[in-house]
């Protein structure tokens, strides 16, 4: 026994001596790095990549496996251009531990990774081939996934790694569908240690950089994970996200995301409990929002996708912010929410948004009565109560209707709209209007159509609304619409328009000035108050995206006083651009026609036709006065570019040209103020001033046969190009200068008066001493109150010329001459004619009352 013993363990010992010296031959002589080619060929027959090691391999066999590596890269699939690299990366497998189907892994580290991860056009990402999803590697992958998926993984194999730790990483992700562009910098990523089915810690620290849009953020993150991919099972507890900088078109933002987090890829179950994402800063872009706070949390969200249930308890929304000059409140509770296969129930859920300023809305928002199951629920009730309040003006509108769903079809309705619409306000005749309406909304996923069929009684008429939308899917859906309605009142929706200012009296505005001078200490107290208030912008970004195109007819509109018939227009937003190509309409015996449009970079267009309009109608409803008669016709084309109405009066540009035939200018007598003013300009010659009876008279007119004038614009700026009025007394034309400034609302106009050539029986004997007089009138100042002066030296008359070389001009400054040219307020009354004329006032001209009968021809 001994001897055999003692044989045995020499043998033993030779075997173990062989085994270490063996060993140690193959460690001396193995060289790791002599497999790179084969190791990149392999790589490359799987994958179609190109695997590059430019760096050595380190190998260690005992008492664990260690493998280093440097310079590695991987390219994408059929490209040389790189996927992922590494600078570094080195790890050490025991080997015992192998024997039992463990793998057990000291601690990882990881230098210098950078991964470049794109999607293309079609939503493919460039490493898809890698997880079989494209059917490109499904050979390599799927024994893979039927491994890990295999019910009998978690005790076959396992994995315990102490833990892991990148530096210096470099994620950059590009979107070629979104046009989004992403760079997460400087990652620096450590966990605890990862056991099989077991929690561990991460944390993650990353700088988010991009130009598309622009991003600039630092990120931090801290999670309990839980990792079990055999049954896709993945959860995140102790959530703790940070996110500050800016991201897009949120600045100087703090985001933070706290909770828990769980889902299971085989039962399909996602859940979240006690979560909370709050959010703050400043948006900026084309609708910025100053300020802005917002908060979302709930206790529990359960989505059970294989089952079709849901479970909401307790989920809240908060936001505020300031718009400009307009605070943002917006709130929405969902207390509790069940829907399964067998029942759906919920409590009532609410929804509430203020938009508080100048002008106020308020929405409120409403779901109640919930039944029936996971494929097919309806709410009894969804409501909608909204108003906006425009000074004292209130306009709100009312709806309700049941709500239903059908999960399997993919179709809802709103199936009985109830509703009505309606304005406040005290200048209406009865202080109040609304309409009833009713109608429903129909949306079919599977057919992609969005269709509404709205009902009402407007203004004692019937009005009809249709509209069908397609594309949901899409940034740009399509809509095509019809609205019919009989009458149409907008009176009733506009605005009151602002009461203008009453006219100053003589000499108030020196007054005024002369106060300002001698208080300016005064006047500069007041700071900003007494500023000019910033002019406000005109936002037309929401037609970008906008596809709709739509008939509207209406049998009778009227807008402020002016009354059309038989209104129909098209119109159409693509491109950014809302146009309306053709529109028509009765206006006063005559007819109107044009174009219209206007654009996102807020270029606006404007063409007009008007032919055969009988002019006093339209001039009385527009101005609410008589100042003009006859048949008239016009043409307008006009455009312009600008961030505001007072930009695009600077840059308005076009012609405006306008034709009245037979007609009469209201409240003058050309007749007898001619007369006048000859018998004033003789006296004057004798050296004898009397009083003239004043010219104007609202019982009074003077005819003529033709009206022409043209405007023409550019840059705000307006040139009266032709004038021509021709009566049997007077011809009328235009002189040197004729401007019209539009932002500064003043003119400064020459206008020619002459004595017509061939005089009616009766007045040719008292108004030859006018004869062959171009009498020049200026016209200046506000287009309100304009103020009118005669250029005596311009007037090419022999009587005119003897009177100013007698001292005609020194006579005009005297004490006696005549004030009464225009019309006091009592003249405009009925009966204020028989009245006795007021005295004379210093400083009047006789010959200027040609002048102020021109102020009647031109309606002022």
């Amino acid at each position: 026994m001994n001897v055999w013993l003692k044989r045995v363990l020499f043998s033993l010992v030779v075997a173990l001596l062989l085994a270490v010296v063996g060993l140690a031959i193959f460690l001396l002589t193995f060289n790791p790095n002599a497999y790179k080619s084969r190791l990149e060929s392999l790589v490359f027959e799987r994958t179609a990549r190109t695997l590059t090691i430019g760096g050595d391999i380190g190998l260690s066999l005992f008492p664990r496996i260690g493998l280093s590596v440097s310079d590695v890269a991987l390219s994408n699939r059929d490209a040389k251009d790189t996927f992922v690299s590494i600078d570094s990366a080195r790890f050490a497998v025991a080997i015992w531990p192998l024997l039992s189907n463990r793998l057990v892994v000291d601690h990882v580290a990881v230098t210098g990774l950078k991964a470049y991860v794109v999607r293309d056009a079609r939503g493919r990402f460039n490493f898809s081939d890698l997880l079989g999803t494209d059917g490109a590697s499904a050979p390599v992958a799927a024994p893979l996934a039927v491994a890990a998926a295999a019910p009998g993984a978690r005790s076959e194999f396992s994995i315990d790694i102490a833990g892991l730790e990148l530096k210096s990483g470099r994620v950059q992700y590009i979107d070629q569908r979104d046009g989004l562009s992403t760079t997460f910098d400087r990652i620096e990523a450590s966990t605890g240690r990862v056991t099989y089915d077991q929690p561990f810690d991460v944390s993650l620290k990353a700088v988010i950089t991009g130009n598309d849009p622009v991003q600039n953020a630092q990120l931090q993150a801290q999670a309990l994970l839980r990792l079990n991919p055999g049954v896709r099972g993945y959860s995140a507890q102790k959530i703790n996200v940070q996110l500050s900088g800016r991201l897009g078109n949120l600045d100087q933002s703090q985001a933070a995301l706290r909770g828990n987090l769980a889902y299971d890829g085989q039962a399909r179950r996602f859940s979240a409990d006690n979560l909370e994402l709050s959010l703050s800063g400043n948006i900026v872009g084309a609708h910025p929002i100053q300020g802005l706070k917002a908060s979302l949390t709930a206790a529990q969200l359960r989505l059970d996708q294989r089952n079709t249930a849901l479970k909401v308890d307790k989920l809240a929304l908060r936001a505020v912010g300031q718009d400009g000059k307009r605070a943002l409140d917006l709130a929405l509770d969902a207390p509790a929410l069940a829907i399964s296969p067998d029942a759906a129930q919920a409590d009532p859920v609410t929804g509430t948004l203020k938009w508080t300023g100048d002008d106020t809305l308020a929405v409120s928002l409403g779901l109640e009565g919930l039944s029936g199951n996971a494929n097919e629920w309806q709410f009894r009730a969804a409501s909608l109560d909204g108003g906006l309040t425009q000074g004292e003006r209130l306009l709100r509108l009312k709806l309700t209707s049941p709500l239903a769903w059908n999960t399997t079809l993919r179709k809802g309705s709103l199936s009985a709209i109830k509703g009505d619409m309606g304005v406040r306000d005290q200048a209406l005749p009865s202080g109040s209007y609304e309409f009833p309406m009713i109608g429903s909304v129909h949306l079919d996923l599977v057919q992609d159509l969005l269709s509404a069929d709205l009902n009402a009684v407007i203004d004692g008429g019937q009005a009809a609304f249709k509209s069908q939308t397609t594309k949901l899917a899409t940034p740009q859906p399509r809509t095509r619409f019809t609205l019919n309605t009989e009458k149409l009142d907008l009176n009733r929706w506009l605005p009151a328009p602002p009461a203008s200012a009453a006219a100053k009296p003589a000499g108030a505005g020196q007054t005024a000035d002369q106060t300002t001078d001698k208080g300016g200490d005064a006047g500069r107290d007041k700071g900003p108050a007494a500023a000019k208030a910033a002019p406000e912008p005109i936002d037309l970004s929401f037609l970008q995206g906008l596809d709709v195109e739509g008939d509207v007819r209406i049998g009778d509109l009227r807008v402020r006083n002016v009354q059309l018939t038989g209104v129909s227009a098209q119109a159409r937003v693509q491109k950014g651009v809302l146009t309306v190509p053709k529109l028509s309409a009765g206006l006063y015996d005559g007819t109107l026609s044009g174009q219209f449009s206007a654009a996102s970079d807020r270029t606006f267009g404007l063409k007009l036709n008007l032919d055969k309009v009988a002019v006093a109608p339209l001039i009385q409803a527009a101005m609410g006065r008589n100042l003009l008669s006859g048949r008239g016709a016009a043409q307008i084309d006009l455009r312009a570019q600008g961030d505001t109405m007072e930009a695009l009066q600077r840059a308005l540009a076009g012609r405006v040209s306008v034709q009245v035939r037979d007609g009469a200018v209201q409240g003058v007598d050309a007749a007898r103020t001619l007369t006048d003013v000859a018998a004033a300009l003789g006296n004057v010659l004798k050296g004898r001033l009397d009083a003239l009876a004043s010219p104007f008279d609202s019982r009074s007119s003077t005819a003529f046969s033709s009206l022409d004038a043209r405007l023409d614009l550019k840059d705000g700026q307006g040139t009266l190009s032709k004038l021509s009025v021709v009566s049997d007394l007077v011809r009328l034309s235009e002189g040197k200068p004729a401007r019209i400034d539009v932002p500064g609302r003043s003119l400064d106009l020459v206008l020619q008066a002459q004595v017509a050539a061939r005089l009616p029986k009766g007045l040719d004997v008292a108004l030859t001493p006018l004869l062959g007089a171009a009498i020049p009138i200026r016209i200046t100042g506000a287009w309100d109150h304009p103020e009118y002066e005669v250029d005596w030296s311009g007037i090419r008359n022999p009587s005119i010329q003897r009177a100013l070389k007698s001292g005609l001009m020194e006579l005009l400054k005297g004490k006696d001459l005549i004030d009464q040219a225009l019309p006091s307020p009592e003249s405009e009354t009925p009966g204020a004619a028989s009245k006795k004329p007021a005295a004379p006032a210093s400083g009047a001209d006789p010959v200027e009352r040609i002048g102020k009968a021109i102020k009647g021809l031109l309606g002022q």
